[in-house]
Parts: C-alpha cells; sequence; structure tokens
C-alpha cells in the first residue's frame, strides 16, 4: 500500500468527521464546493481510515466516463500506485481494475448492472455518490438501490452523497438517519460580465462568438490558462478550428475535451505546460474534473440535456440553454487558484430568466430501460419503489407499455425470458429487442448500422438542384424503408471517408453520417459483449424489416385507403405519412419517427422514417397480439347497432367487413349508450318512469328494512340496457315498453310494501280527490290550498306505516307555494298569523280562520 499522505485541499478539514460519520451512522451526506477535492480525497479517507476490511472495495460513481477514468488515474498517481492495481476504473466499454482493487471509480450505469448481477454487493464496503447534484436518474436509481440494501442484507454497507451544490437537507431526510458534513472552499474573486451580442446576430455561430472573445481575454490577461464551455463534440471542433485560426492564438496551446476523445488526447488537455493553453470542453470540465491554473471562463451557456424525445421514442441529448446553478459552477472554475474573469455569451436580463436548477433525468427522460433494470432485479410495482423523487405515473405508465409491446413484460407486469435477455443489453430497449431478433435473423451489422442513423441527426438531406436530386434518387431506387435510403447514403459517404465535398454535392449530412460510423461501431462492441456476431456482411432487406417492427411495434400504422396517406396507430392514434417518404404507398408499415405539428390550434402527426410490413410477418414475430372475430358497432347514420368481421393487431383494426346481426348483448350496449348520450330516444321512458324511480331511492335511503337497492347511474344504465336487449336500432326503441325491465328491480314483496308503504296519492279531508306525493330525495311532498289543511290531523299526515313524516307544501290562492313546513301543529301555533295577514288582504274572499 502507498503511503498515507493528508492534503492541503480544503476537504481535509472534514478528515476526522468522515471517518467517524461512515463508521457510526453509515449514512454521509457531503456538500463541498468545486475544487476543494472531494472526488480525490474522499475515497482515499474512507480507505486509510479504516472503513475498507480486506476482500472489499469502495466504488465511486461519477456521471461521466472522462472523469471516472482521470479521476481514477489522478488518485492512483497520488498514491504511487499504478492504474488498475489499488486504484482503477470501470466505464462502458473500458475497464482497468483487479483482484486487489481498493478504490474503483465507475459511471452510474455499472452500478446499476454491478447490482443487478449480484444484489447484496458482497465485496463492496462503500458506495460514495459524487456529483449527485447532477441528478441523472441511474444515480438516483442507485442511490434507492443501495439504501434499501443497507436496510435489509447489508446494514455495514457505507454511503457517501456528495456535491458541490446539493440539496442537503432533502437527501439527508431521505437517508435519515445521516450526518451532514459541509467544506468551505478556498475562492478568489469574479468578474463576470455578460455579451448579449453574442447571439443577436443570427449568421454568428456561438463558436466564433466564443472565438472572438478569447482573443479580446487574451490580450487582457497577461497570465493564466482558459477554459470555453461548449455543448457537444461538433461544436467544441469549430471552436478549435476558430480559435486556431486566429491571430490570438499565435502563443495559445489550443485542447479540445469531452468524452469521446482518446484517451490520450484528454490526459494532454489537462496537463500542465510552460505555455499558456486554451481548453474547450463540454459540461463534464464543469463539476467532476479539475483543470488547474485557469483563470478566464468563456460560457457559451449551452449543454446537451439527456430528454424523452416523443418523436423517436427514446432518450436524445438535446442541445438547452444552462441554469443558473450550471453558470454559477462553471463561472467557479475560474476562482480556484487566482482572481479570473468569467464571460457569458448571453444577456444579464436572460440570465435572470433561465431556471434555478435543471430539472432532475427522472422526470425528463423515458423511464423504459430503468423500469426493465428494475424488473430484473425483482421488483413487482415499480410505481411502489422507493424512489428519490418519484417520477411521474405517465411516465411510468408509458415505460411499462414500451416495454409489453416489446415483449420485455406480460400483462402482469412481470419479467419474460426476452426482456431477461434484453436487460442485458446497456442501451434503450428498442434496440436491445432489434438486435436479440438481429441475431436470429443474421442482421446484427446492419441493425447497429439503423440503430445508429435512428438516433442520430438527419442523414438525408433536401436537394435544391433538381437534377442531382433526380440522380440521388435513381442511385437510392426504389425501396420498402426508409431507412434504406439513409443507409444507403451513409455507405456512399462512408466509402469517399465522409468528405465534406462529397458529401454536400449528394445532400447527405457529413457529419452525421461520420457520426453514425461511430454509433455504429459501440452498438457493434455492445452485441459482440453480448456474445452476437456483428460481421458485416450482406444485407437480408427482409430480416431487416422485421427487426424494425419488433423493435417498433407500438408505431404500427395502417393506411386508411389508398388514396390517401392517411392512417390508423397502435393504440388508438391517427397519423399522416409523409409525402417524401419512400413507402407512400405501403398499407402498412411501422415508423420510427412521429412528429406532432401544432397549427392554427390542430394538431398533425406525421410519420417518417418508415418501413413497409407484411401483414402475415404480425403472426410471425406477434402471434399472441393478433385477434380475429365478430363484433357489433353503432352507425351513426343509420342510427343502428351492425355486425362486422375484425381482425386486429392490438387494438389497430387490419381487416374488416360486414357479417350481418349484431350480438344482442353488444347491441344493447350501444344502443344504452346512444340513449344515455342523447342520441337515441327511448320515447316511453316518461314522467311516469321517473316518478317510480324516485319512489324507489326514496325507499331505498329511508326504509332499509325493505332491503331496496338504490337506482343510481349504474343502475340507469342496467335497466336501459335490459329494455334495449333485443332492438337493434332507434326505430325499435320507440316502441319498447320499460316497465317489464323496471319491475325486475323488485321482488313481489317489495312492490306491495311500495304500494302500500310509499303510495302516489294521499286523501286530505274535504277533498273530493287526493293529491299526488311528489318523492324528491330524502322528502315525500304533498301540494295543496292553505285551507285544505284547516281540518287535518297533524299526526295523520305520515307515510312509510307511520315511521315516515310527510312534506306539506301549502299553496296560496293563487296556487303558488307560501309556506313549507314537516310539522303542521307547529306551523298553525307559530307561522299562520303571519302568512295569513299577508295573503288575507290579497284574497279577502277566500276563508280565513
Amino acid at each position: 500500500m502507498a503511503n498515507i499522505k493528508t492534503s492541503n485541499l480544503p476537504i481535509e478539514t472534514l478528515r476526522a468527521d468522515l471517518v467517524r460519520a461512515a463508521k457510526e451512522t453509515r449514512r454521509v451526506v457531503l456538500s463541498a464546493p468545486t475544487g476543494s477535492g472531494k472526488s480525490t480525497q474522499v475515497p482515499q479517507m474512507l480507505l486509510d481510515g479504516g472503513c475498507v476490511p480486506d476482500g472489499q472495495k469502495i466504488i465511486v460513481l461519477q456521471p461521466r466516463r472522462l472523469a471516472a477514468r482521470m479521476l481514477a488515474a489522478r488518485v492512483a498517481q497520488e498514491r504511487g500506485a499504478e492504474l488498475g492495481t489499488e486504484v482503477g476504473y470501470h466505464i462502458r466499454l473500458e475497464r482497468r481494475f483487479g483482484p486487489d482493487t481498493k478504490i474503483l471509480f465507475v459511471t452510474e450505469g455499472i452500478l446499476l448492472r454491478m447490482m443487478l448481477s449480484d444484489p447484496t454487493l458482497p465485496d463492496v464496503a462503500a458506495v460514495v455518490f459524487d456529483e449527485f447534484h447532477e441528478r441523472h436518474l441511474y444515480s438516483d436509481l442507485g442511490i434507492a438501490m443501495t439504501y434499501q440494501l443497507q436496510k435489509t442484507a447489508r446494514p455495514e454497507l457505507i454511503i457517501a452523497v456528495m456535491s458541490a451544490t446539493l440539496d442537503s437537507e432533502s437527501l439527508a431526510n431521505y437517508l435519515a438517519p445521516a450526518e451532514t458534513l459541509v467544506a468551505e472552499g478556498r475562492t478568489y474573486p469574479l468578474t463576470v460580465s455578460y455579451s448579449a451580442a453574442a447571439h443577436k446576430v443570427a449568421d454568428a455561430p456561438v463558436w466564433e462568438a466564443a472565438a472572438h472573445h478569447f482573443g479580446k481575454l487574451a490580450a487582457a490577461q497577461p497570465e493564466g490558462d482558459m477554459l470555453i464551455f461548449m455543448p457537444g463534440a461538433y461544436e467544441i471542433q469549430r471552436t478549435v478550428e476558430s480559435i486556431r485560426g486566429s491571430s490570438a492564438s499565435k502563443d495559445w496551446l489550443v485542447f479540445p475535451l469531452y468524452g469521446e476523445l482518446p484517451p490520450r488526447e484528454q490526459d494532454a488537455a489537462v496537463e500542465r505546460y510552460d505555455a499558456r493553453k486554451v481548453v474547450v470542453a463540454t459540461n463534464v470540465a464543469e463539476t467532476s474534473i479539475t483543470i488547474d491554473g485557469i483563470t478566464a471562463v468563456i460560457d457559451a451557456g449551452l449543454a446537451r440535456i439527456a430528454r424523452y424525445d416523443p418523436h423517436r421514442g427514446i432518450n436524445t441529448l438535446l442541445i438547452e440553454k444552462i441554469s443558473q446553478a450550471s453558470a454559477e459552477q462553471r463561472a467557479g472554475r475560474a476562482g480556484r487558484t487566482a482572481p479570473g474573469q468569467v464571460l457569458r455569451l448571453w444577456s444579464e436580463k436572460e440570465h435572470a430568466h433561465r431556471p434555478p436548477r435543471e430539472d432532475p433525468e427522472v422526470r425528463r427522460v423515458d423511464l423504459s430501460e430503468t423500469v426493465l433494470a428494475l424488473k430484473l432485479h425483482g421488483v413487482e410495482k415499480v410505481a411502489d419503489f422507493p424512489w428519490f423523487e418519484k417520477p411521474e405515473k405517465s411516465s411510468l405508465e408509458r415505460a411499462l407499455t414500451v416495454l409489453y409491446d416489446l415483449g420485455a413484460l406480460d400483462r402482469e407486469e412481470r419479467l419474460t425470458d426476452v426482456g431477461r435477455r434484453m436487460a442485458a443489453f446497456p442501451v434503450h430497449p428498442r434496440y436491445a429487442r432489434m438486435l436479440l431478433a438481429a441475431e436470429d435473423y443474421g442482421c446484427v451489422w446492419q441493425i447497429c448500422i439503423l440503430a445508429a442513423i435512428a438516433q442520430g441527426r438527419r442523414l438525408v438531406l433536401p436537394l435544391n438542384n433538381k437534377r442531382r436530386a433526380d440522380e440521388r434518387d435513381d442511385l437510392f431506387g426504389e425501396s420498402t424503408s426508409d431507412f434504406f435510403h439513409a443507409l444507403r447514403a451513409w455507405g456512399m459517404a462512408r466509402r469517399k471517408n465522409f468528405d465534406i465535398g462529397f458529401c454536400k454535392q449528394w445532400g447527405i449530412h457529413g457529419g452525421a453520417a461520420r457520426e453514425a460510423e461511430r454509433l455504429a461501431g459501440q452498438f457493434a462492441n455492445i452485441a459482440r459483449g453480448q456474445g452476437l456476431d456483428a460481421s458485416e456482411g450482406r444485407m437480408d432487406e427482409s430480416a431487416v424489416r422485421k427487426c424494425l417492427l419488433l423493435g417498433f411495434s407500438d408505431h404500427l400504422a395502417r393506411r386508411d385507403n389508398r388514396a390517401t396517406l392517411r392512417c390508423s396507430l397502435v393504440h388508438g392514434r391517427r397519423g399522416e405519412l409523409r409525402r417524401d417518404s419512400a413507402v407512400r404507398d405501403a398499407e402498412l408499415f411501422v415508423a420510427a419517427e412521429i412528429d406532432e405539428i401544432e397549427t392554427r390550434g390542430d394538431v398533425t402527426t406525421l410519420l417518417s422514417m418508415a418501413t413497409e410490413i407484411e401483414e402475415d410477418w404480425l403472426e410471425e414475430v406477434f402471434p399472441g397480439d393478433l385477434e380475429e372475430g365478430t363484433e357489433t358497432y353503432w352507425d351513426s347514420m343509420q342510427k343502428r347497432a351492425m355486425g362486422r368481421r375484425v381482425r386486429r393487431f392490438r387494438d389497430l383494426v387490419l381487416e374488416e367487413k360486414e357479417s350481418g346481426e349484431p350480438n344482442p348483448d353488444e347491441a344493447a350496449a350501444l344502443l344504452t349508450t346512444a340513449v344515455l348520450e342523447g342520441r337515441a330516444e327511448l320515447k316511453n321512458w316518461n314522467d311516469s318512469v321517473e316518478k317510480w324511480i324516485a319512489r324507489v331511492n326514496f325507499a331505498a335511503r329511508n326504509l332499509p328494512a325493505l332491503g331496496i337497492a338504490e337506482i343510481d347511474d349504474d343502475g340507469r344504465r342496467l335497466l336501459t340496457e335490459q329494455i334495449c336487449h333485443g332492438c337493434v336500432s332507434s326505430r325499435d326503441l320507440r316502441e319498447a315498453d320499460p316497465w317489464p325491465a323496471l319491475n325486475t328491480w323488485l321482488s313481489d314483496e317489495q312492490r306491495m310494501a311500495l304500494k302500500t308503504m310509499l303510495p302516489k296519492t294521499f286523501d286530505l279531508p274535504g277533498r273530493r280527490k287526493p293529491v299526488d306525493i311528489r318523492y324528491e330525495g330524502d322528502r315525500a311532498i304533498i301540494s295543496s290550498k292553505l285551507q285544505d289543511f284547516y281540518d287535518v290531523d297533524p299526526k295523520g299526515l305520515r307515510i312509510g306505516g307511520g315511521e315516515l313524516p310527510l312534506t306539506i307544501e301549502m299553496l296560496a290562492p293563487n296556487g303558488r307555494p307560501c309556506q313549507i313546513t314537516n310539522d303542521l301543529a307547529q306551523f298553525w301555533k307559530t307561522s299562520y298569523e303571519g302568512v295569513k295577514k299577508e295573503l288575507k288582504g290579497r284574497y279577502p274572499k277566500h276563508e280565513w280562520r
């Protein structure tokens, strides 16, 4: 073991408290600013503090591959160890560690794979979550899984969560009991300025603005290095070219820094040199990696943010404006060793309107891959999983639907054998399903290319030169998939080594083609890692189309007819195939891209990157999702129920034809809906029926001993359906008699009790005809002129076997209500004189006692 050395970094002040907390509470929340040394020193403190038993190690999670590799190299160097021995790293497609490794830097997905392989992490003593404030999906998932592990099988496991800008309170509450530690940083004054003019000129790309301001800052600042933030590799390369082409860079070294660079070039960017240097980096330099000597920062204010792309049905990196918190992190890189300058390529007013911080990934990305991992981990109901921050219900439902459509889950949300195999691939489940199918069909390499094209930028561009466009169409030829046109364009560019002039001549996006080459290589390496044959070979177009069907079956569409591009999709959606699609004559197809375009308040769903599908393939690859049978439907023109024979894939109708008379039960249900929605009428359902229902409901609420059920909305539907049974059209309903069905609601005893205990009328002394009883809610009401009640015995105004009082509505001589009471005797004693006084003057000829 290397000699234990203490550092002079700010984090050193927490060494004793960190080790104590790790041993006592086992849960530590650490807040320390950028440059305080937490990423490199905390793992060493835990190791040197005796927190790691023999045979175990510390796992340090980093959100980015570049940071994991470079931090491992830095810690190994500090400990005087060869990288890969005591200190190592494990990132996707690359690993350097051994049986004696004590500190292992990994990316977040690697920890998840480790826990899926062995959920108890038997050789892990501590898990350290670095840069947790970035709130990546897998860090949220990882902390929940390790927390559950610690509370159950591994109480001795140490969990440490740290960040430069951390919501310590919410995290400490989630991990409670946990100890919170705070380290102060050393910062120097920063001069922050804004350049509102940088983006005012539409034709001035951000890299040109950055190069321009680099020249001004380089001249104004005689010492120190510079850091420029750009959103991605393309913008970085253009910035590097612009700076190297300017006279201001004469005595400067210029380096790019991003994740896809070879390790040697990444290392070169962070080395110390005698000459001044400028590093153009992605947000990997925002927190994870410290570049010594930086005294000036130029910030483009942009980053590639992972977000669910409904256009492709997958997660996509989109260029977006960074938050205020991210801008502060970037600015802090210039004030670590000396006073610094920060230039933001946006206005101060715009800065004030930027969000305080980014939304966590769990609220903005597709969860299909995550849900698949949880299922493999044994989680039965993902909604009940103890998320650090619970995702939206709609996001979980969408993920479950996608996984069911891909065959990864069954109807009870249980993992299938196919789903178990898919979970082994560190890619979106769509591509995992396609790669599995590609192995069976012998087209793995082609699917790797198509997957790369599907998640990249549009490769085939419009051509203004009509002659050249026609030539390209001839070269592409007729096709059964828009992907095949893109694939042929990619092949043309590849054979010319992605020559910019050639690509421009033929309307091929050279950058997208080159990116597809890189991504295809990554997919191929993943496929080989799972034992698939990813060697290049001749393409079987039918096999590739079947793989696309398996990956995008939830985007299956059927044209309405040959005369239109409008179509129906799975899951009850409607859409329209783009006119420039190569498969515009296909009746059945899958669309890898779906765009919703709103114009004048209407939303048009456009389908593109389409692939023609043979209907008999559905029987081959999804035999359980095809259904055929008869069904009944409502014809709004004829206002009647009709029967038809239907063949469906899931809920998408593939074929239908008339089949004669409808099913009686289904016809009754359709007629019932039409009646309840006012599209058809039961002529004989009249006022007497409504009065009878009111009596029944009054009995149900006020005479429970009779055991009568109330006729609520469901009851009305049930009775209506019984009345409609045997009818097929609105005309049939006009003569339908409701009473046979209504009478089934009550038994003979209940009907007799209703008749005797809750009569329709009531006899009032002095009146030749009985008065009607109105049953309204919980009141039974009789209405008559006030004088009709002069000789009535109040005790006799009851129904329900004497248990329920009648409500009396007294009418003035003009027939309008003048008093309502449930207690006639009390009315005569208290209110009558006032009523009499008011009415007698207007109606003196009537009797007033």
